[in-house]
């Protein structure tokens, strides 16, 4: 057998002879001419070196290899009818795969609450979530390697992101300090009041867009701060924080997992200061069609929320 020499056109063909088992019929329905079919079939016959139908001037039966033959054709075609269904409804975004990163602010509300709202509306779509610092996912969206990330940005960021973004959730920050500090008792505490404390803050590798808007801040402030100690990580600030080693300004979305010998307070902050926002990101040119489903979800499931602004 040569599978080359037959195509789907054969077993359209044997198909409807095999329902029908009348090629005038069988010739009507497929709107040609009765010895164009019996010319299709038999050279299918001759690919598959075995009679498919006994034939005589009176009927048309299956032989036994016809019948096994229309068994398999019959799977052929509903894998084929399957194939179609989930082509079109990938085109519409119906149908797919993301592939979402997100940072430690993202993952404490926002995330699980948008990703719970896009599984019930899209529950075919499937999800990989990757952890990455905000500057990592954007390299990964602009290589290509991701769809879509839950990261930080602010307003009035002197430098592009290189990637579009959203945002997504207001999350303005607070300032850490040791249950011992002299300010720890206070509701509010002002910018300028920590001018000369010593700060820890994130590492250059893995926060630069936090970094951006901590020196934007203090430069609203009117003072430069001073730097004491880095960490590449929340765990790794707090720790240094609790040490005494500095204080530190991180995100409203970490308060409730203060450590324990901490405390988070507001900051009090005007117009003058830039917003801080969870945002989602993603690239222009993606063709994944599931990513502008996954945004304009994002926009619906929110204004069911009315604590999330964007």
């Amino acid at each position: 057998m040569n599978p080359v020499r037959f195509d789907l056109h054969h077993l359209r063909a044997f198909k409807m002879v095999a329902e029908q088992l009348h090629f005038k019929k069988a010739a009507e329905l497929l709107h040609i001419t009765q010895p164009g079919l019996t010319r299709i079939i038999k050279a299918l016959e001759e690919a598959l070196q075995v009679e498919l139908f006994e034939r005589s001037t009176r009927q048309v039966k299956l032989t036994a290899a016809g019948y096994l033959f229309l068994q398999e054709t019959e799977h052929v075609f509903m894998h084929l009818a399957r194939a179609i269904e989930l082509a079109q409804k990938a085109k519409f975004g119906d149908i797919g795969h993301l592939i979402i990163a997100y940072n430690d602010y993202a993952i404490q509300d926002v995330l699980p609450n948008t990703l719970d709202h896009f599984r019930r509306q899209y529950p075919s779509i499937t999800t990989d979530l990757l952890y990455m610092p905000t500057q990592e996912q954007i390299q990964g969206l602009q290589q290509g390697s991701l769809d879509l990330g839950f990261g930080f940005a602010f307003s009035d960021d002197p430098e592009e992101l290189g990637v579009q973004w959203k945002p997504v959730f207001q999350d303005d920050p607070v300032v850490l300090l040791q249950k011992d500090h002299p300010l720890a008792g206070r509701k509010v505490i002002s910018l300028a009041d920590l001018a000369n404390e010593r700060f820890v803050v994130g590492s250059k590798n893995h926060w630069q867009v936090w970094r951006r808007y901590f020196y934007s801040l203090c430069r609203h402030a009117g003072f430069h701060p001073i730097i004491a100690q880095e960490a590449s990580t929340i765990t790794g600030i707090m720790s240094l924080v609790a040490a005494h080693m500095g204080i530190a300004i991180l995100s409203q979305s970490l308060r409730k997992y203060v450590h324990r010998d901490l405390v988070a307070i507001d900051l009090a902050l005007s117009g003058q200061y830039p917003q801080s926002y969870i945002s989602i990101m993603w690239q222009e040119n993606n063709a994944n069609p599931c990513v502008p489903l996954f945004i304009q979800n994002i926009s619906a499931g929110l204004t069911m929320r009315p604590s999330l602004t964007y």
